[in-house]
């Protein structure tokens, strides 16, 4: 992260305007710092100033424990009100977390191209550059794990084939498609696209979850086909939640403007809403206050708001490509806040939630045990 950008996110957070996503950035900045082992002066003030902001805006309202974990500014909350800070000074008051005996990495750049003739292409082992040819299509793979389409002859009798790139658990990938917009594909997800846009629309069909940073092109929208539902855009970014275990699929508008269709109900979402078609076929429109958060997986960040452990640990099943088994079926509804990067092993995520004693997990044979 250059100074600049630095100094910006810190006179955000001190001024109380950041984002989650922003604050995220921030703290996984001095996270990286920390673990280092060399902290600028200037670097350990800023946490000092971040902390005391952090105290005055809870004050009256939660607990303060300094914890011995060397790493800083991972905030956590939990729905008992007691609020924690991992400091990168040692305390005297601290919650124990256990050693755990197995640990699973994070997922990572994985992906597979099916072409429109059938074939697979394993795009993470993949080496950079072109992939081939559909009609006047160049298939790229790009450096930093991401799929490139160039129409070389866009004045050219229009061929195109249809392509689809499905993630796995533990796996993610970006796509430019052949209009310049981009999608980020989250874990367990699938999106199917032409190599070419042809006619009126612009039209993709999506499994799982994305999002999308749409070019704008007034003339011909940009559709993305999700379930039961539609979602038609001219230029913004949004993401889409569409996985079959959850209970909704949710559209949430970041920027720009997008109108949602199922059936034969519709509605246009400005930003800062989001979108909730229920499995009976009832559209929502509800105001997000924490829309930022909603995107916040395609920055590498795990963030949560007032978020039930059942949604927590379905987010983290996909990411880590383990399941799940839940000792007490009150613990599911156990209501968490806080924010941790999606980088670190599966045990120091758990240790985060554990580090609020309201609940405590085993990993065995890449299953999560959640236990009171």
């Amino acid at each position: 992260m250059d100074q600049d950008h630095l100094n910006k996110l810190a006179q955000k957070f001190l001024e109380g305007t950041a984002t989650d996503v922003e604050k995220a950035q921030l703290h996984e900045w001095y996270d990286r710092l920390s673990a280092s082992g060399e902290i600028p002066e200037d670097a350990e003030a800023l946490r000092l100033r971040m902390q005391q902001q952090i105290a005055r805006r809870t004050a009256g309202k939660v607990r303060w424990y300094r914890l011995t974990a060397a790493a800083a500014a991972v905030l956590l909350l939990v729905s008992t009100g007691v609020y924690f800070l991992r400091s990168s000074k040692p305390a005297q008051e601290a919650v124990k977390t256990h050693h755990y005996k197995q640990d699973v990495a994070p997922g990572g750049n994985r992906a597979t191209l099916t072409l429109g003739d059938g074939s697979v292409i394993e795009l993470d082992s993949a080496q950079n550059g072109a992939l081939g040819s559909q009609g006047n299509t160049q298939v790229i793979k790009m450096a930093g794990a991401q799929l490139a389409y160039d129409n070389g002859d866009p004045g050219g009798r229009e061929v195109f084939y249809y392509n689809t790139v499905n993630t796995p658990r533990g796996g993610q990938y970006q796509i430019i498609l052949p209009d310049g917009s981009k999608v980020w594909l989250n874990a367990e997800s699938s999106l199917r696209f032409p190599t070419a846009f042809s006619g009126d629309e612009r039209k993709v069909e999506l499994t799982g979850e994305a999002y999308f940073d749409i070019a704008k092109d007034a003339a011909k929208p940009f559709v993305v086909q999700v379930n039961r539902m539609e979602v038609e855009v001219l230029g913004t970014e949004f993401n889409i939640m569409a996985y079959a275990n959850e209970r909704t699929v949710n559209t949430s508008l970041l920027r720009g403007a997008v109108r949602v269709r199922s059936g034969g109900a519709g509605s246009l979402l400005r930003p800062g809403q989001q979108a909730q078609l229920h499995k009976d076929g009832k559209l929502n429109v509800v105001n997000h206050p924490f829309i930022e958060e909603e995107a916040a997986w395609k920055d590498g960040m795990f963030i949560f708001n007032n978020a039930a452990l059942e949604n927590i640990m379905r987010r983290i099943c996909r990411w880590y490509n383990v399941e799940v088994d839940f000792t007490s079926e009150k613990l599911k509804g156990q209501l968490f806040t806080g924010q941790v990067a999606r980088q670190e092993n599966l045990s120091e995520v758990l240790k985060m939630l554990e580090l609020t004693d309201a609940v405590h997990f085993d990993i065995e044979n890449r299953t999560i045990v959640v236990k009171q």
